[in-house]
């Protein structure tokens, strides 16, 4: 049994301790239920109670028949009205003597809303309804036949017989229903089940079953008010008809008090059950006060007039129409503000694009708010779950941004996410806030501007990061106070008015961001009666926000998934290149071990000709073969140095260092002729690389660039960069040659490539620039277009200890340079042909030569020196 049940057969219990029925009527029910008692019987048991046969005299009376004088005894009544009239007499008497007809004095029910005192159960007013319900039953028995006219009165009389008994059994829980019930003005059925757990029917009927009452009684107790198609079929379905049309009827002329403020059967239905027509029902209206004059005294009410009835029931409807159209004005004044707040939401809406971004839907929200709040400047903030950042934008009235912020937000992430807060977690965010524990249910009724406790899914990374909480009934506008400035600290200053309120947007249970504003104290308790309409509108907003962050995240999860698929493509072409350059350093690892042998053999014996034959010719010959093998001994050497390059030094250089370096071993390798490189090297810091593979790297591609471009006419021009957000070094190396074509810059990079037919070179070059430049964490990349030139780009690391105080590149400031602030420098070096060499001279930013440095070109003896390992003497292309 659940405490429903249990709760219900409690105050079913204390129905059957309310008093029981006169022993006298008990006794006129037995003999009249008795087929062999007499009329002497029930004369003889009925006169032993002188006054209840003077009430029953009066009750029995009726003044429309003109036989008022002729009933002056109980003899008399039970010859000219029966058993059945006399036993329903006695028992109306009976039944008002025990409930009695007057509410206790001393109980006074609270004050209601308005301040005066709440509605009452009167039970003299409800036991006129009742004999005006018996009054109106008897007269529709009469027109519409078929019920015996007693029947129709004495279960009229006690058709809301539970109501009494449940004022009498636990008045102060009835108190309550009646009180709602004149709130809520419904009926009053559906309020007794929800207030009490049972409604006056099913205690009407077990009253009845108790005294033991006629079973027509029992069932019109029960079932009145029920659809004519409802009732069974084992009942008296014409008397509870009836019954619960007598019910409308009087309720509906304002005669006594009833509690019930529903229609719930239509009254077509019950004509048509009952065979009555509307001209006859209303006949019976106009009859029913006059029948109720002569039996108010008997069943011991007030001494009323007919017209005293008449204008009481006046009265009475016109406090209800006085109630109803106060209630019609509240409501139409709600309707109006619903509908301002529903047109300002589908405004909104309708005002947003398909793909707003969060800033375009915060302006729409400190638009609306302005509109449906009167709010002049607002701050409104956007919080993506598991993003440790917000954005915030202060906008004015009509939604423009006059300034938006990304605030960063470490550790947000991980409390964005829509899980609940631990008791322990709940405790600690009350102490940061100041608030004292609250009994269960109590109202939050603090100032505005102080925190409130409750909800849990909101953001609380930080102390200072604790927002205000929410409780149930507070409505959505919320006291902001502390708990929220850590996201608006550089907008709320600029709010009007001390005080901060705010209204949380939340979504799946988690804050998803927020409107923020300022105004005087007392701004919660001003918008708690639209708090239904916010919280809709909020609701709306949230919605709205939400959207657009998942917009805004699929847009970034799909521009990242284009870049790890770009990234994806070019660490395949990387996995390629570097398996086909594996592959190849394998080979030629290979070969130069099987090649080694073969040619250290024919060096020492060409050699050995060389010494022993006389013949010039043949000793010629001779020495041929001898620097033919020690040529193919240098390209082993170089192709396995390329296969197994020495493990990269990164120390910290120079970028000019390396360029300058770069540029006199391209030169010792190839022809410059009268071509012009003019190096300008800004601001950059050091590097971070092998130094020594590095300038070897870059003299390939400068050989390569040197080879390119017309001895005469060419032009290469190096420049040096500093990206600071990556922290890395551009050395830009570009030509105006002959360029490449798309199939010659796709194999650029290939081992062993080589566009030029004949006498062409190894091939080498580029891939080993490129692995060198690998090797130390840099990168390159070329631009080309076949008869427009080429850029060559060479990024290298910077070195972290120097990133922050970049240099000029290639040393110290000369005393010109510290002389005029100059933070940077270029240097244009002519490479010119001459035996005698060539002056590479210097210049400021200003252009003024500052020194000259000799570049000597290489004697024939100097080009077949040894070379580093790695390095070749001839360019690639």
């Amino acid at each position: 049994m659940d405490l429903r049940d249990k709760r219900l057969d409690l105050i079913l219990q204390q129905l059957e301790e309310l008093p029981t029925l006169p022993a006298v009527a008990v006794r006129v029910l037995q003999v009249t239920s008795d087929d062999a008692s007499s009329a002497s019987d029930v004369v003889q048991t009925i006169s032993a109670d002188p006054s209840l046969t003077a009430r029953i005299l009066q009750l029995t009376r009726r003044a429309d028949r003109g036989v008022r004088d002729e009933i002056q005894s109980v003899d008399r009544a039970v010859v000219m009205l029966g058993f059945d009239a006399v036993r329903n007499a006695v028992l109306a008497v009976s039944v008002f003597q025990a409930l009695g007809t007057t509410s206790p004095s001393t109980a006074k029910s609270p004050a209601g809303a308005g301040g005066s005192e709440a509605k009452k159960f009167s039970r003299e007013e409800f036991w006129k309804h009742c004999l005006a319900v018996a009054c109106c039953a008897e007269l529709l028995a009469e027109e519409a036949g078929g019920v015996h006219t007693s029947d129709a009165f004495v279960c009229g009389l006690l058709h809301d017989l539970g109501k009494i008994a449940l004022d009498v059994a636990i008045p102060k829980s009835y108190a309550r229903v009646v009180e709602a019930a004149e709130l809520l003005r419904g009926d009053i059925a559906d309020l007794e089940r929800t207030v009490i757990g049972v409604d006056h029917q099913v205690a009407g009927k077990r009253l009845a079953e108790r005294w033991q009452l006629p079973a027509a009684v029992r069932d019109v107790c029960w079932l009145h008010g029920q659809p004519p198609e409802a009732l069974p079929q084992a009942v008296k379905s014409q008397l509870i008809n009836l019954v619960t049309l007598a019910d409308q009827l009087v309720r509906q002329q304002h005669l006594g008090y009833s509690g019930n403020y529903a229609f719930s059967v239509a009254r077509d239905s019950l004509l048509s059950a009952t065979g009555l027509t509307a001209a006859k029902v209303e006949a019976v209206v106009a009859a029913i006060i006059p029948r109720m004059e002569p039996r108010l005294s008997a069943l011991g009410l007030d001494q009323s007039t007919g017209d005293e009835l008449y204008r009481r029931a006046l009265d009475q409807a016109n406090r209800e129409l006085g109630k109803v159209s106060g209630q019609l004005a509240a409501k139409s004044k709600r309707l109006s503000q619903r509908t301002h707040f529903f047109d300002a939401l589908q405004q909104f809406q309708s005002g947003l694009r398909g793909d707003a971004t969060p800033l375009l839907v915060m302006s729409a929200i400190a638009r609306t708010a302005a509109g449906v709040i009167g709010l002049d400047r607002t701050a409104a903030f956007s919080l993506t779950p598991a993003q440790d950042y917000a954005e915030a934008a202060l906008c004015d009235a009509d939604g423009g941004v006059i300034e938006s912020q990304l605030v960063e937000l470490p550790g947000m992430s991980d409390v964005t996410e829509s899980s609940p807060l631990t008791e322990e977690e709940l405790s600690a965010i009350r102490a940061l806030s100041g608030e004292t524990q609250r009994e269960p249910g109590e109202h939050n009724g603090s100032a505005a501007g102080s925190p409130a406790m409750g909800a849990n899914a909101l953001p609380a990374a930080s102390s200072k990061r604790v927002p205000a909480s929410l409780l149930p009934g507070d409505g959505p506008v919320l006291p902001a106070g502390d708990s929220i400035e850590w996201l608006t600290g550089a907008l709320s200053p600029k709010l009007p008015n001390e005080r901060r309120f705010w209204i949380c947007l939340q979504a799946e249970g988690a804050c998803i961001g927020g409107l923020v504003w300022g105004a005087p104290a007392g701004e919660a308790e001003r918008l708690l009666p639209q708090a239904q309409e916010l919280a809709a509108l909020s609701h709306g907003w949230s919605l709205a926000l939400r959207m657009a962050q998942v917009r805004d995240e699929a847009r970034t999860l799909s521009e990242e998934l284009a870049e790890a698929n770009r990234q994806l493509h070019t660490t395949q072409d990387v996995l390629l290149r570097t398996r086909a350059l594996t592959t190849v350093g394998e080979m030629a690892a290979g070969a130069a071990h099987e090649m080694n042998n073969p040619l250290a053999v024919i060096s020492g014996r060409s050699q050995l000709l060389a010494r022993t034959i006389t013949d010039d010719k043949q000793k010629a010959m001779a020495r041929l073969i001898h620097e033919q093998a020690d040529r193919l001994s240098d390209i082993i050497t170089e192709m396995m140095a390329f296969a197994k390059p020495n493990p990269p030094k990164a120390l910290p250089c120079e970028v000019g260092s390396l360029i300058t370096g770069g540029l006199t071993r391209a030169k010792a390798q190839a022809d410059p002729a009268d071509r012009g490189v003019e190096v300008k090297i800004g601001a950059v810091p050091k590097v971070a690389v092998d130094a020594e593979q590095v300038t070897a790297a870059l003299s390939e591609v400068l050989i390569n660039a040197i080879h390119a471009t017309d001895p005469k006419t060419g032009r290469i021009a190096v420049q040096a960069g500093h990206d600071p957000w990556s922290g890395r070094v551009v050395i830009n190396i570009k030509d105006n040659g002959c360029g490449m074509d798309e199939a010659t810059l796709k194999r650029a990079f290939d081992p062993f490539f080589s566009s030029k037919p004949a006498g062409r070179r190894r091939g080498l070059g580029l891939a080993k620039a490129l692995r060198w430049v690998e090797a130390s964490g840099g990168s390159i990349r070329l631009e080309s277009r076949a008869g427009e030139g080429t850029r060559v780009l060479v990024v290298l690391p910077g070195d972290p200890a120097a990133a922050g105080n970049p240099g000029r590149g290639t040393g110290a400031k000369s005393p010109s340079e510290r002389q005029n602030g100059s933070s940077g420098g270029s240097a244009v070096i002519s490479v010119a042909g001459s035996p005698a060499g060539a002056l590479a001279s210097e210049s400021d930013a200003s252009g003024r030569r500052v020194g000259q440095t000799p570049v000597e070109s290489p004697s024939d003896d100097q080009k077949r020196q040894p070379l580093p390992a790695g390095q070749e003497r001839t360019p690639q292309m």
